[in-house]
């Protein structure tokens, strides 16, 4: 077979090139620390590899989202506990209070704390997060969810909660809606209580109800005197915040009593003179607040022992629902540490895998790229050899 010299240089140029294009391969994947650079490598372990990247990256987002929802959790669980110091603090003060010892100058340094307080439990109510999103505001998380003062609290958020998606399945809480922390206690709205003046000379007694011809106008968190004049009642309420006693009703007649949504039966036999207060109590924790610093401020007929045995009441009320929710809050942050946990180990599995599929093994890679680097030597030297043969070589 006769072959030309132009096809020598072709075929041995091109086993050069060959043995080039694989030693360079094999560096790379040395370089790299991959043995999969291009799916050519291994079209099953490539697609392998681009399926468990994905899963791997959605992990990875969750575990963002895990590690976010919990520091929104730590944050409500922070402010709920301070809530609760609050709430406990001001019943401290309450007994504090109800001592015979107590005079009105004592009473006051004691509604003025309690302003403080209320103010400060109002605070923790509007908390807003590290993105100015506020945590007790349901969904409108742009909204500042309490606007008011003593006198009165609004609510203006709503009754949903923001969530986050912590794994395939589980959207977490990150918000509240205020009402079902500080407008959701045990209380029931509209519970009823009443104090005699313990001056009263008389035998009077009250049973109290809500007027079903009027259940609209039975308001909560009220607090109402009622005085006997000998013949008719009289009846004012006082406001929290306000300086004066505001009338209500004049010249009403027993033994029933109609005012403002409310049923009064006066049993006994009251004497002129005689006094009696009704406090309407409420499910939410600042109207309920405001009436007992109301009570220190403005003592009714009942006097302070009114407002204390109130607050007493109301205030374990509060303390037990911020108690209830801070365990809610403490159960999604044990689930978030087990999510976490888990998706730890996941990424584990996810790294392990990958790196069976993908990564190259350093021995055999460069046991190869050794071997190859012979094979061009090889393929190098026998073609310097052939090219350099010619005729007169042979006839020599």
């Amino acid at each position: 077979m006769r072959i030309s010299t132009n096809m020598i240089y072709e075929k041995g140029t091109s086993a050069i090139q060959q043995q080039w294009q694989t030693l360079t391969h094999l560096g790379q994947q040395v370089s790299t620390g991959r043995r999969v650079l291009t799916p050519a490598d291994d079209p099953i372990a490539a697609a392998r590899a681009l399926d468990l990247t994905q899963s791997r990256g959605i992990n990875a987002q969750f575990a963002t989202n895990q590690n976010y929802a919990n520091d929104n959790l730590k944050l409500l669980e922070n402010k709920l506990s301070g809530a609760g110091d609050i709430l406990q603090y001001a019943r401290e003060r309450a007994v504090q209070a109800g001592n015979a010892t107590m005079t009105p100058k004592d009473l006051g340094y004691i509604a003025t704390d309690m302003r403080a307080q209320f103010e400060a439990l109002l605070a923790l109510a509007n908390t807003q997060d590290a993105n100015n999103e506020y945590l007790f505001a349901g969904y409108k998380s742009q909204t500042k969810p309490f606007e008011g003062n003593i006198a009165g609290i609004s609510y203006q958020g709503d009754q949903g909660g923001r969530t986050m998606q912590v794994s395939n399945s589980r959207f977490m809480p990150i918000s509240l809606a205020g009402t079902d922390v500080f407008d959701n206690t045990r209380q029931l709205a509209g519970s009823l209580y009443n104090f005699n003046n313990t001056e009263n000379t008389g035998t009077g007694s009250l049973t109290l109800a809500f007027n079903p011809a009027q259940p609209a106008a039975g308001d909560t968190g009220r607090r109402y005197d009622i005085t006997y004049n000998g013949a008719t009642y009289d009846v004012v309420e006082y406001q929290p915040g306000g300086l004066d006693a505001i009338p209500v009703a004049s010249g009403l007649t027993g033994p029933t009593l109609s005012f403002n949504g409310l049923e009064v039966n006066v049993g006994g036999a009251p004497a002129a003179g005689d006094s009696f207060e009704v406090i309407v109590a409420s499910k939410n924790v600042f109207e309920n607040f405001a009436i007992f610093i109301d009570t220190l401020e403005n003592p009714g007929a009942g006097g302070a022992s009114s407002g204390v045995a109130f607050a007493l009441e109301n205030l374990d009320y509060g303390i037990e629902n911020v108690l209830k929710v801070r365990a809610q809050i403490g159960s999604q942050m044990v689930e978030i540490e087990q999510l976490q946990s888990v998706g730890s180990d996941l990424d584990l599995q996810y790294a392990s895998t990958l790196s069976r599929l993908q990564d190259v093994d350093y021995a055999e890679a460069i046991s190869n790229l050794t071997q190859q680097q012979t094979y061009l030597q090889a393929a190098q030297q026998s073609f310097l050899r052939i090219t350099g043969l010619s005729l007169f070589n042979f006839l020599q």
